[in-house]
Formats: C-alpha cells, structure tokens, sequence
C-alpha cells in the first residue's frame, strides 16, 4: 500500500518538472527568435544608413566632378576667345602658348575633378576602397611604363602620342596622387585608351544576365539569330581591337570629349560674333564694343568633338532601345558630352549569425549644362557653333542610364577584370594560361560569375531549352519590354 502511495504522489511532481522543462524551453526558443529579430533589425537599419551615406557620398562625387568638368569647359572656352584676340593681331606666339594650356587643362581639370570627388565621398563618410585603389595605381603605371613607346605594329607609328612633352609622365604622376590619397569615388566613365574600341555580345552585360536567369524573351529581342545557329565558341566573331591609332587629347577620366584641330572661324557661321559677345561679357559694367573685326580667323582651335557631344535623346546604349524619358527634352539641354559618373562602394558587418557582410554600391552621374544664349528667347545647345566658349553655368544630376559610363561601370572590378583578362588570354604567377577566345571555356576561372555563364551557354542542352520555349504557343507573345519609353526593345544598360 505503501508503495502504490509513493507512486501517485510522484506522478504529479514529474508532470510539474516537464511542464516546467517545456516552458523553459519554449522561452530559450523565444529569446533566440527575439535575439535573432533584435539583430535583423539593427542590421536592417545598418544597411539603410549605409544606402543613405552612399547616397549622400555618391551624389555629392559626382556634382564635385562635373563642377571641376563645367570650369574646365569654360576655362578652355575663355583661351579660345583670347586666342581670337591673338589671332586678329597676328600673334603667333601667344597662339601657341594658349593652345599648349588647353592641351594641359584638359588633362588636369579632369584630375582636378577627380580630387574633388574624393574629397566629397570622404566627407560624407565614405572610406577609401583598396581596389579602387589598386586599379589606379596599375593605370598608372601602364600610362608610364607603356603609353611613351606604344607603336602601331601595322605602320610603327607612335599609338598614343603625347600632347605635350612629358605627358604620359605628368599624367602618371597625377594618378598616382589621387589613388595614393585614398580612393573612395571611383570614376565609373572612365575611357582607357587601350579599352575595347566596338561592340561584341560577349562585351554586354546584359548577355550575361539572360543566360544566368535563362531570359528567353531577351535572347527574342536581343540575340535569337544567335540563339539558334550558335555552335561553339568558334562561332563568336573576333574581338574588336583594344587598341587603335590615336592622337589622344582627353583625359581617361571624366574627360570633356573635345578634338584640337586646326580650323577657320567667320562671322558667317556666327562664331566670331559669339567671341565678341563672349569679349563684352568680361568687360566692366556699361562697356560694349566689338573687338574682332575680322571676317574669319585660322589657329588650331578646341572644339566639341561631335561623336561626343551628341544629341542626348538619340543616344541608344544597345539595339535602337528608347530614350528612357518621357516628355520633350528642352533644346539647351538635349546634349551628350562632358559628364561625370561615380561609384561608391560601402561595405559593413552584419550581426545576423550565419550572414556574409553586405556591401552597398551607389552610381550617380552628373554633368555641367550651358546654352548658347545669342537671343535670350532662343537657347540652344553650348555646342551649337562647334567652338568651345565659356557658357557653362550649372551642374546638375542626371540618369546613370544615359550616361557615358560604359555598360556595367569601369569601376565594376569583376567585369572589367573579365573582359580584359578571361576573355582575352592572360598568364598568372603560375604561368597558367587562359582566355575565352583562345581556349574556350574549359580553362575559365569558375570563381568568376561571367565565366560560369559562357560555360552554361555552350551547353547545347541549355540554348535548345530556350529554343523549345520560344517555340511554344502564347509565349513568344509574353515577351513585351517596356523599359524606357515603352515597347519591345525598352530597357536600359544598367538594367533599370
């Protein structure tokens, strides 16, 4: 009796020692789950400062840059109307002088302007990044070691000859400084004079993307002749050139797209009476009178190259696609020249156990806006005479999408890194070769994202998939873009 006493009154103190191990359980699990949503949120909150900051720092780089790009344009502009003045007193000497200064400004306007944007990134809380860093300081010592001697090997003429004695040196040693002092802007529209000089497929980023994601209805507006007969990698035409006859005046960094050439200027096309009005402007208060009276004037000029300064709502970055903007582009606005464009790249600690650090990248373009006033109810483009004059007087923030930033940025380090090394051919330390072109894709780094893509798309499997898709009823109709202005074909370089 005894023991069957003891048994029941066991039963109850057990029940309470589970119950009791349950709800201490339960609370673990709770906390956890509450840990957990503590450190998503500060997490949360870490990713949308670090959005804002990169905002904020990206923003003000590029509105820094296209300053410097606006007082340079003008600068130049301001030598033209002096050398006029030379020129109609027939002095050659100090024609000379003033073209030697604008070959110099237009290198180191644009540095200028990259100090600025480095300076207005640090500013606003942006750390220098160590392979922005890097990258510059291998520009610049290609600029110095291989831009000097560089020949044509058809002609044996010089590729990239110096518009000044001891530029590709002075201009080596202006990167240098600027990667030296810490990069945290980088110049995401720069143009190497050794950068690919055509369009390829393989040169789209685009065309990386549709593989990756198996955009069928890309490949239908983009690329379905390629879709279909594409065998292997013997099939790709050959790369365009990395390197062609040059007589270089711009500076690889935010350059200001403008030629130096010999030329005539008349009051007949409206250009002397432009340096004229551009003369009085300068003057004192109530003092108006015409300097130049000369018909036309010869010298060796700065202009606005035209296959930089386009019309802006013409420019098509793949395949005829829309202007991505609606409405009408006022006149004095609708241009494609100078601009700036920069990247920032922020990387932080994420508290979340088991979650890799993030990394934030903001691009923001900007450029100087000017017009032609000779009617104050008629504004035209600062180009409009061909002549650079000093009429820039804004600097505003405009779409990356219709920037001059190539497609994917200059400053995307695993896509330039691609297309310079694993599509061409390079040897590492090791002495191991690859490269796309030559071997295809069995020797591609499959660390590299675009790589891992080519090696997709010459599955034959793959391609036919996409075929097979396309074929079926109702779905080719699915495939209606309508990025930019609408339509198939819409869309942008940069994917927005």
């Amino acid at each position: 009796m005894g023991g069957r006493a003891s048994s029941r009154a066991a039963t109850p103190r057990a029940s309470r020692s589970a119950r009791r191990g349950q709800t201490m359980i339960f609370i673990i699990f709770a906390l956890v789950i509450g840990a957990l949503l503590v450190l998503f949120n500060a997490d949360l909150h870490r990713t949308i400062f670090a959005k804002f900051v990169s905002q904020n720092a990206g923003d003000s780089a590029a509105l820094a840059a296209a300053r410097w790009q606006g007082a340079t344009l003008n600068l130049i502009g301001d030598l033209n109307v002096l050398k006029a003045v030379a020129v109609s007193r027939n002095d050659p000497d100090t024609v000379n002088t003033l073209t030697e200064l604008q070959k110099r400004l237009n290198f180191v306007g644009p540095m200028a302007g990259l100090v600025a944007a480095q300076q207005a990134a640090k500013n606003n809380g942006i750390f220098d990044n160590p392979d922005f860093k890097r990258i510059l300081l291998e520009h610049a010592q290609v600029v110095r070691t291989e831009y000097p001697s560089k020949t044509d090997p058809n002609s044996g003429q010089l590729l990239f000859p110096e518009p000044w004695i001891g530029a590709w040196r002075d201009y080596a040693d202006m990167i240098e400084m600027v990667a030296n002092d810490g990069v945290a802007a980088a110049p995401d529209n720069a143009r190497y004079y050794t950068d690919f000089t055509g369009g390829h497929m393989l040169l789209r980023l685009d065309f990386y993307n549709a593989v990756a994601s198996a955009d069928w209805c890309w490949f239908l507006h983009h690329a379905m002749t390629l879709l279909r007969t594409y065998q292997n990698y013997h099939s790709w035409p050959p790369l365009p050139p990395q390197v062609t006859l040059n007589h270089p005046v711009n500076c690889e960094y935010f350059g200001l797209g403008l030629a130096c050439a010999s030329g005539t200027v008349s009051k007949a096309d409206g250009t002397i009476d432009a340096i004229n009005v551009a003369l009085d402007e300068r003057r004192p208060s109530g003092v108006r009178e015409s300097v130049i009276t000369n018909q036309t004037l010869t010298a060796a000029w700065f202009w606005f190259d035209p296959g930089a300064w386009t019309a802006w709502s013409g420019f098509s970055p793949a395949d005829g696609e829309i202007f991505p903007a609606k409405g009408s582009i006022k006149p004095q606005y609708n241009y494609l020249g100078a601009d700036s464009v920069v990247r920032i790249q922020t990387e932080f600690d994420r508290l979340t156990p088991s979650v890799s650090n993030a990394a934030i990248t903001w691009t923001a373009a900007a450029k100087a806006f000017g017009c032609m006033t000779n009617d104050q109810a008629m504004l035209e483009r600062p180009d409009t005479l061909s002549l650079v004059l000093p009429v820039f007087s804004e600097v505003r923030l405009f779409p990356v999408d219709v920037s001059t930033a190539p497609e994917g940025g200059a400053f995307n380090i695993a896509w330039r890194e691609h297309i310079e090394k694993h599509l061409t051919g390079w040897t590492d330390y090791q002495g191991y070769h690859s490269g796309y072109a030559q071997y295809g894709p069995g020797l591609l780094n499959t660390s590299c994202f675009y790589c891992r893509q080519l090696v997709r798309w010459e599955d034959p499997l793959f391609r036919g998939t996409g075929i097979q898709w396309l074929a079926q009823p109702g779905n080719a109709a699915k495939c209606q873009l309508t990025g930019g202005g609408g339509g198939p074909g819409g869309g942008t370089h940069r994917g927005h």
